[in-house]
């Protein structure tokens, strides 16, 4: 069976007259009578939820610590794969005051060196990221970034060829933060 051309677009015309013809009313009917159409949504779709061990502030690659002992406040790498913090250190020396044996060492600050005092806690076998291990002395000492303050365990590091004199690890980062590599200083100036 053939259909003419001329009663095809005849066709098509009033089809598409009464398409046009029913969206308006419709508009009417919902404008018209103040009638809000809802989008309920979809009951197989659920909402995230993001558990709390996830609600953690997020960190970026760099970041400004604290040592209030030192009244020192330093640049920081934050390193997710170092197992422990290290810190600058040059001409170290070992003293003995009253049974308690203490640690001397220079760091810089602003390429001035300044001399620190922090309790020794031991000597321990580091190895770094190239695979050379090392022994290196173990101090403990209070350190703060952002409203996070705590005493964490410290390795002493000639770390001169390095971009920052402070590396923080995971023995200070676990639990706290969640860090975002593409970001930098987010606890603040």
């Amino acid at each position: 069976m053939k259909f003419s051309p001329v009663l095809v677009e005849q066709f098509l015309h009033r089809f598409l007259f009464v398409l046009f013809v029913g969206q308006i009313i419709l508009l009417v009917n919902c404008f018209g009578s103040k009638q809000i159409i809802e989008k309920k949504p979809d009951s197989h779709i659920k909402p995230i939820v993001i558990p709390p061990q996830y609600l953690k502030p997020i960190i970026g690659r760099v970041e400004w610590v604290e040592f209030p002992n030192w009244k020192l406040k330093l640049r920081a790498r934050v390193d997710t794969g170092a197992k422990s913090c290290s810190i600058h250190a040059v001409n170290i020396e070992r003293v003995t005051e009253n049974g308690e044996v203490f640690v001397f060492f220079d760091t810089f600050v602003d390429e001035k060196p300044v001399r620190l005092k922090s309790k020794f806690v031991k000597e321990a076998k580091v190895t770094s990221t190239s695979g050379v291990s090392e022994t290196r002395i173990i101090i403990s000492e209070v350190m703060k970034m952002g409203k996070y303050k705590e005493e964490v365990i410290i390795n002493l590091n000639d770390r001169t060829n390095l971009t920052y004199p402070i590396l923080i690890g995971r023995n200070y980062l676990m639990g706290k933060f969640l860090v975002d590599v593409s970001l930098s200083h987010q606890l603040g100036d």
